[in-house]
């Protein structure tokens, strides 16, 4: 299922370069929250990772197949502060592990809701596939030396507007989210536990268009 994913991901990258009306070049400013929490560990000692807010930057191509209809694809770098709390039979402690490093790639079907004017809603559904860096730290004094993380791929809605400002440049705002079918697993290195994660982050962003 994950490699049909990709390949539909890929697919959707290649495909407008064969039929394009025009291409916008995306740079922008990238918020992230992960809300909810994990609650499905294996045996032995818990370990819940938790993801704070983070941000960074996110670059990508919009290429319109018409006025109304695009396929974007963009990549981000985003850092996220990383703790994780550490629950055994008799005792409960927490550990800092700094800023976690998280790469989202998409590729995106829009639809803009108006061909014309200065100000352009739009509506998006495609993949994503979400790369997160492995943290080699210690985890407190249990034991573990690190999390390993499985790279989630897997559905992501988007919505948004686009403020013309002249005939190439424009203000983007978007929001993106990634549902909960979208899943990973940390195993926790040097120990038997693991945790599945429901990754489904809300990344919103703003920042600049322009248009070949």
């Amino acid at each position: 299922m994950k490699g049909l994913m990709l390949a539909a991901l890929i697919a959707l990258v290649a495909a407008p370069l064969l039929a394009q009306h025009r291409v916008d070049v995306l740079v922008d400013a990238e918020g992230a929250r992960r809300p909810g929490r994990d609650a499905d560990f294996s045996t032995g000692v818990h370990f819940d990772p938790q993801f704070g807010t983070g941000g960074g930057v996110g670059l990508g191509l919009n290429f319109f197949l018409t006025d109304r209809v695009s396929i974007e694809a963009k990549a981000a770098v985003l850092e996220s502060q990383l703790k994780v709390r550490t629950i055994g039979s008799d005792f409960f402690a927490s550990a800092d592990l700094g800023r976690a490093q998280i790469y989202p790639i998409t590729a995106l079907l829009q639809w803009h809701l108006t061909e014309h004017g200065t100000v352009r809603p739009y509506l998006g559904a495609g993949i994503t596939h979400v790369i997160l860096r492995n943290i080699n730290h210690s985890v407190g004094s249990i034991g573990a030396s690190g999390i390993h993380f499985k790279d989630p791929t897997g559905l992501v809605v988007d919505g948004g507007v686009e403020v013309q400002l002249s005939k190439r440049w424009s203000i983007l705002g978007d929001a993106r989210y990634i549902p909960i079918e979208t899943k990973s697993e940390a195993a926790f290195i040097g120990t038997s536990s693991s945790v599945k994660m429901n990754v489904r982050p809300l990344i919103v962003s703003t920042g600049l268009s322009w248009r070949f």
